[in-house]
């Protein structure tokens, strides 16, 4: 089970050459990421013991929080040490214990739940390190020094582990020392009912909806087939088996393990075989997963709006290069959405996400491996601009004026339907995940994508391709077919309901 992210060769300079051609010119990089390696969401196996709290958090115990002092309101800086708090077991109720580890006492450098642990934030440092090495000193296309805001976009979510992750990268794509003095990034972050840096069922109902729908289909279908082998194979830590809806839920339960093995901690033997884990595992990508895959209406609610803002940052770079290349061609965006933005085109943007983000998005461009994506990884859309000569018509020439007929005679003309040679700039998108380049099936056709390698995705291809799940307006189709079934899937709405209930009831929200 591979739950953190292993990290591929860098490419020698043979294969640099080959992945950017020199005949291709690269305008913009957007990446999306996963955080780092984190603790469990919840606590789980406490039985089994494994603690809720986990020593793996040296970094973090320590803070600095701006704070104003008094008369004179200056700001400094003020530090202190974190201590984790919890509740004792078998004394009277709420008497609060110091937490420990895994060890009794041990309550130095203690994890919260889901907290970015120090291997975290050094993946994270490794993936800016790789990012340097590509884009500042082999390709040159980003500046050697972090002197302005110009170039960059950088975005998280609002979790920190997040945040995190995106400033540990930072660190590692611009260490201090190449840094302008006393320039800090800016890092941009939404409010929680706007955010779509995961799929946000909690602020849309009709995603929340189909999310039911989808997981009861899940375990309708995998609960009988995790009963099985899975729950034998368990019977020590989970003695009423496993199932997509069970407690703990078969995701919470494949989440806690992916950090154990992740940070090297001991787990239960039973999730040692191959077959347990891929049974789990193809149940828990139904339930996620088989939405985005099965049904438009639901990848438009759940990650159709991140996909038009790299729509949007891919229209800004290509209007400014061609503003900058003097063509005369209108700008991509349509009088519905013309308006001055606020930004400028950047060279790289930066967004800092979920496993939940990244999968969603290769689902619904049909580029899924079906492997639950590691710590770490990250999916990047690359823009790149081709000159490619083009021919123009000219009318054929007159003869200048001349004395002698024998001149006009002889002065060679152009015959009309002659061409002169000009360029037009076209321009090419292609997506590599975690080092892999991706081949899209919405760009595999001729004229799709660049002749010669199917990678490289036409604009107006991946385009028309993103825009078949961009929502006009998502918070208005986020209230729209309330209470209605699967209206895009015809067998998933029959499946769904020919689920056996009792008294109707249907299942629990889904939870990690």
């Amino acid at each position: 089970m591979a739950a953190s992210r292993e990290f591929s060769d860098l490419p020698s300079d043979p294969e640099l050459k080959r992945l950017y051609p020199s005949n291709l010119e690269l305008l913009n990089v957007q990446i999306l990421f996963r955080h780092g390696e984190r603790t469990p969401v919840r606590a789980r196996f406490q039985t089994w013991g494994l603690p809720p709290f986990w020593p793996f958090c040296k970094i973090a115990r320590e803070f600095t929080q701006t704070i104003v002092t008094y008369p004179n309101d200056a700001a400094i800086p003020f530090d202190y040490v974190r201590r984790l708090e919890s509740v004792a077991k078998g004394l009277p109720k709420n008497v609060p214990v110091p937490a420990s580890g895994f060890k009794p006492g041990e309550s130095d450098d203690l994890c919260m739940l889901g907290e970015l642990t120090d291997l975290g934030r050094e993946t994270g440092y490794k993936l800016g390190d790789r990012l340097r090495w590509l884009y500042i000193e082999r390709l040159k296309f980003l500046p050697p020094l972090f002197n302005d805001h110009k170039d960059f976009y950088f975005r998280s979510s609002h979790v920190a582990r997040s945040n995190e992750t995106l400033l540990s990268l930072f660190n590692g794509l611009y260490p201090p020392t190449y840094r302008k003095a006393g320039l800090k990034p800016t890092v941009y972050t939404r409010l929680f009912p706007q955010e779509n840096a995961y799929p946000n069922d909690e602020n849309c109902r009709r995603l929340s909806e189909l999310g039911f729908m989808f997981a009861e289909i899940a375990a309708h279908r995998w609960n009988p087939i995790l009963a099985d082998y899975p729950s034998s194979k368990l019977t020590d830590v989970l003695p009423n088996g496993i199932a997509i809806d069970g407690s703990p839920r078969a995701s919470g339960v494949f989440d806690t393990v992916a950090a154990c093995v992740a940070h090297n901690v001991p787990y239960p033997e039973g999730f040692k075989d191959e077959r347990v884990v891929n049974e789990i595992r193809a149940a828990v990508m139904d339930e996620w997963y088989l939405g985005v895959q099965k049904s438009r209406e639901y990848r438009t609610l759940a990650v159709g709006a991140l996909a038009g803002d790299f729509l949007y940052r891919i229209k800004l770079a290509v209007n400014a290069d061609r503003t900058a290349h003097g063509s005369m061609l209108k700008d991509l965006f349509v009088p519905k959405d013309k308006f001055e933005p606020r930004e400028k085109a950047v060279k790289l943007a930066l967004y800092g996400s979920h496993d939940t983000t990244i999968a969603s998005l290769l689902c619904a461009m049909q580029a899924f491996d079906n492997q639950w994506p590691p710590f770490t990884s990250d999916l990047r859309f690359e823009l790149f601009a081709h000159s490619k000569p083009v021919e123009v018509p000219k009318p054929a020439d007159k003869p200048t004026v001349s004395t002698s007929e024998s001149e006009v005679m002889n002065t060679p003309l152009r015959p009309a339907g002659f061409v002169s040679s000009k360029t037009k700039r076209e321009y090419f998108i292609r997506l590599t995940y975690n080092d892999k380049v991706l081949k899209l099936p919405g760009c595999a056709k001729e004229g799709q994508h660049f002749p010669g390698d199917s990678s490289f995705c036409t604009l107006e291809a991946f385009e028309k391709l993103i825009n078949e799940f961009v929502p006009q307006n998502w918070e208005l189709e986020c209230r729209q077919n309330l209470g209605k079934p699967v209206l895009d899937s015809p067998e998933i709405a029959k499946e769904f309901s020919e689920i056996p209930r009792a008294n109707g009831a249907v299942m629990a929200k889904p939870q990690a």
